[in-house]
């Protein structure tokens, strides 16, 4: 049975940045979620148009099926690392569902409000602009920790990515 770490959270966390450290780290397959959504769901954010529930499901099943069988291939060490926001309970709920076999992690970044908006106006060349940010804010359900307690929140707002990193370790490790 392969175990599957997902990095979430809304835009600007550091998802992309601490998958790839995981991935350094446990010589794993990182998978950035970002290139499995349909281009449908790129033209919307990047017109800043929210994405719906319709609008996620087949991209979450990807990322469920692809992560399942990155963890599973036997050069990954049992182990794969995902990129994606996951940021409601249903969705996350949703992955574990379509593939029952895979242990999934969720280690959780959550950064205050102000300081995605400015790290969010500095990236180049995404299609996620700041503007989208309230959007992701206006549905977070963070995972609690007696309904996800195989799930951590790890507050970005101020850490380094070398003490995010160790403390998404530390937990992983443990599962």
């Amino acid at each position: 049975m392969g175990k599957v770490v997902v990095i979430a959270g809304t835009a600007g966390t550091g998802k992309s940045t601490i998958g790839d450290k995981l991935k350094n780290h446990y010589k794993a397959e990182f998978i950035e979620g970002d290139d499995l959504h349909p281009q449908s769901n790129i033209d919307k954010m990047a017109n800043n148009i929210p994405l719906t529930d319709e609008d996620r499901w087949g991209w979450l099943e990807q990322i469920s099926l692809k992560s399942s069988t990155s963890s599973n291939n036997n050069s990954n060490a049992g182990i794969a690392i995902v990129s994606c926001s996951a940021l409601k309970k249903k969705y996350r709920d949703f992955i574990r569902d379509k593939s029952p076999q895979t242990t999934f992690i969720f280690v959780f970044l959550y950064c205050d409000y102000d300081v995605l908006i400015e790290r969010t106006k500095k990236r180049q060349g995404h299609y996620m602009k700041a503007s989208m940010v309230q959007s992701q804010f206006d549905i977070l359900e963070l995972p609690k920790a007696e309904e996800e307690p195989q799930d951590v929140i790890i507050n970005v707002t101020h850490e380094s990515v070398d003490i995010i990193t160790k403390t998404a370790i530390e937990f992983i490790d443990k599962q």
